[in-house]
């Protein structure tokens, strides 16, 4: 991209040209790959943006020019004017929404800018209108995606928009002042280290300044653009319609679904996060077969419907806090019992199986707290419960399709001898776990009776089966069940103190009515069934889970309520530093009181040392303050004694000339670090001068000839030196 002015031989050899056209490119590369990581965009779009880089990066190997003649240019621009409309009426026709068509049209006329563009600058407008351009793909990348990737391509970003600009200012500045002068190898490696280096330095300097800004300016969360963030790689499988061995595929994926803060629960809970509950099956599949579905009245804070509470047990309410990911149901994940809910949600519906529904969904990350009493009935509360089951119930519950002969009695068997609802319910799931194994890997072709084929062939199944098998057997005998799909309580990360729920925790289990306490969960699938597989990176996979987990938390749905949050810790976390450091600097006053007035009473007891003390002192601030002159009193003391015994140095003749120096300097003449001692013997006026340059001929003899037999001779000019010194002149 050649600026004006300058031909692309001369570009070619140009350090400053070279680098300004690979931050170029390289900013226009990033910018495309950040939109196109979102998976908005479509294949020959990105198809085509990716050759032409791979062309541009071809030309600037080369070092070679290719320019698009400017009649095309103009040919293609008025070209694509009406190929704009067409895409934005007819070829996104497939998209959602028109503010989704609008966006992925100009998107395509961006890539088209860029790409003829790259290949027709001619002038430095034309540079900076890249750079918009790649600008505008990084701010569309934004409203397109909530992913931490974003994060590192940003970052990436305003590194070499730095970069791209101040060789862009640079470039401009050799162009004004008409500089032309050839560079070395050196020279241009040291320009590419210093401009990375500053870039690097005011790029962290911006993030840091970004990063205050975004915490403490005000927030206006209004999510008018969280529909265009939705991603299409939605976990599937939770829907009021669900064959068996949906659940076996989901629990072999590992991405996570949620991040739970429930700050009173602990692992040993063992909580089961409730999604659907289904009501009927058909011998296949379990659906509500009524849709049976209302409204719940409120607007952001809903009061939700409430099932029979625990009558004589005392409630243990939960508070928690959900980030759910995209997820391809409309259902709400809530802990048993839920009471209240608080959310973005214009409306919710909670049907008779009291799931929890969105309305208008748009398929985006939701963040949502709820109120729970997740508090269970007592065995012996459920074993003695003497009311009847009423008419709906049984109506709705004890739904059975045509079944396996084998059924009813199998389920008469295991509950053989036993009385209450709630020793049959625990017989049959108890049998289930000891009878059966757990396993994700099934055939792909069922049988058109799955739950025989469970139960008498195969005799191992995951979750689905087992849970499926308990509600049959427990209705053919008439007990009330429905089956539920939802998520174990998950794995607690002591970093973020949060639980991480994977697509791996998925689970279905069964709830029982018992009519004086409402639906009571059970769960017959074995225990190796409720535990989710170990991550292979370890505790590597908990730091970049926290790190996941902030990211949604905190600059995903970072909101009003997040800074009273963040400012209310900052005050706290400060008056704990002002207290801590207040009585730090207590403590250490007291020590130095009681330090001093220990000193002072032995001083007091033992006069003498005061007097060892202050000469110490002394000694010590003469050692630290005049140590250059002890130094030099030493060496000159040396050269003396040497010279008496008839041993001289060539070393001591610095020993004198630092003397002469002395003496000069006390007349107004001092030598400059940067003189040799020749010019500054000749900057001496005459009469003294004369005996300095004397003086300084047989110091460099002696010096730096080695010969220490001219030391007396310097003595000597030293002396008349130091008389005409001492002289007054007129």
């Amino acid at each position: 991209m050649p600026l004006a002015g300058t031909s692309p031989a001369s570009l070619a050899d140009d350090p400053i040209d070279r680098y300004f056209e690979l931050s170029l490119f390289l900013l226009l590369t990033v910018g495309f790959l950040t939109l196109a990581g979102t998976g908005k965009m479509d294949a020959f779009t990105v198809s085509v943006m990716g050759l032409a880089l791979t062309g541009r990066a071809i030309l600037l190997w080369r070092r070679s020019t290719f320019l698009l003649a400017p009649h095309w240019v103009s040919r293609l621009t008025v070209a694509y004017i009406p190929f704009y409309f067409l895409d934005l009426l007819f070829l996104l026709q497939t998209q959602d929404t028109i503010l989704e068509r609008v966006l992925l049209a100009t998107l395509h006329l961006i890539f088209f800018a860029a790409v003829v563009k790259m290949f027709s600058a001619r002038q430095a407008r034309d540079a900076l209108y890249l750079a918009a351009l790649a600008f505008s793909q990084l701010l569309a990348a934004a409203t397109l995606t909530v992913q931490t990737s974003f994060l590192l391509y940003f970052a990436l970003f305003l590194l070499l928009a730095i970069s791209t600009f101040a060789s862009f200012e640079m470039q401009r500045a050799r162009q004004r002042v008409g500089d032309s002068g050839s560079w070395v190898p050196s020279e241009s490696r040291r320009l590419a280290t210093a401009l990375g280096g500053t870039s690097g330095a005011v790029c962290i300097g911006i993030i840091l300044l970004g990063a205050i800004l975004f915490f403490v300016l005000p927030r206006a969360s209004r999510g008018y653009f969280s529909s265009l963030a939705r991603t299409n790689d939605r976990i599937t499988g939770f829907s009021d319609q669900v064959e068996l061995g949906t659940i076996g595929q989901i629990k072999k994926l590992s991405a996570v679904v949620m991040h739970i803060r429930a700050s009173e629960l602990s692992p040993s809970d063992y909580l089961k996060w409730r999604g659907i509950g289904l009501t009927t099956f058909d011998g296949k599949r379990w659906f509500n077969s009524k849709a049976l579905a209302q409204s719940v009245p409120g607007r952001r804070s809903f009061q939700l419907r409430q099932d029979i509470l625990h009558p004589g047990q005392q409630s243990r309410l939960l508070r928690y806090t959900i980030i759910l990911q995209p997820l391809a149901s409309d259902a709400l994940f809530l802990a048993p019992q839920p009471l209240e809910l608080t959310g973005p949600f214009r409306q919710l519906w909670q049907d008779e199986a009291g799931s929890v529904y969105m309305r208008s969904y748009n398929g985006a990350m939701v963040r949502y707290a709820a109120l729970s009493d997740i508090a269970v009935p007592r065995p012996d509360m459920l074993r003695s419960d003497p009311r009847e089951i009423p008419p709906a119930i049984r109506e709705d519950y004890l739904q059975l399709p045509p079944t396996d002969p084998r059924l009813q009695p199998l389920a008469l068997e295991i509950t053989r001898g036993y009385a209450s609802t709630y020793d049959k319910v625990k017989a049959v799931e108890a049998y289930l776990q000891s009878n059966y194994q757990y396993t994700l890997d099934l055939p792909s072709a069922m049988p058109d009776d799955p739950i025989a084929y469970f139960l008498w062939d195969i005799r191992r199944g995951h979750c689905e089966f087992f849970a499926a098998s308990m509600a049959i057997l427990l209705r053919s005998i008439g007990i009330p069940t429905r089956l539920v799909n939802g998520f174990l309580q998950g794995s607690y990360n002591d970093v973020s103190e949060q639980y991480t729920v994977r697509a791996s925790d998925a689970h279905t289990w069964v709830e029982v009515f018992f009519p004086s306490y409402g639906w009571v969960s059970f769960d017959p699938t074995p225990p190796e069934g409720r535990s989710a597989q170990p991550l292979l990176l370890g505790r590597l996979s908990i730091y970049l889970d926290a790190f996941q987990a902030f990211w949604e938390e905190w600059i995903i749905n970072y909101d009003f309520l997040h800074q009273v949050t963040l400012a209310r810790q900052l005050e706290r976390t400060s008056r704990e530093v002002r207290g801590d450091s207040r009585q730090f600097f207590r403590q250490r006053y007291r020590a130095l009181v009681g330090l001093v007035r220990y000193y002072t009473e032995q001083l007091v007891v033992h006069r003498w040392w005061l007097l060892v003390a202050l000469l110490l002192a002394v000694l010590g601030l003469a050692a630290l303050f005049g140590r250059a002159s002890i130094r030099l009193w030493l060496r000159e003391w040396a050269a003396f004694r040497r010279s008496r015994q008839g041993r001289s140095r060539p070393e001591d003749a610095t020993v004198l000339y630092l003397r002469l120096l002395r003496l000069l300097a006390r007349r107004g003449w001092r030598k400059l670090p940067a003189q040799t001692s020749t010019e500054f013997a000749a900057v001496i006026p005459e009469q003294t001068g004369s005996l300095v340059r004397d003086f300084t001929f047989l110091y460099l003899a002696t010096r730096f000839g080695r010969l220490p037999n001219l030391l007396p001779r310097m003595d000597v000019l030293l002396g008349k030196i130091q008389g005409q010194a001492e002289t007054p002149s007129d």
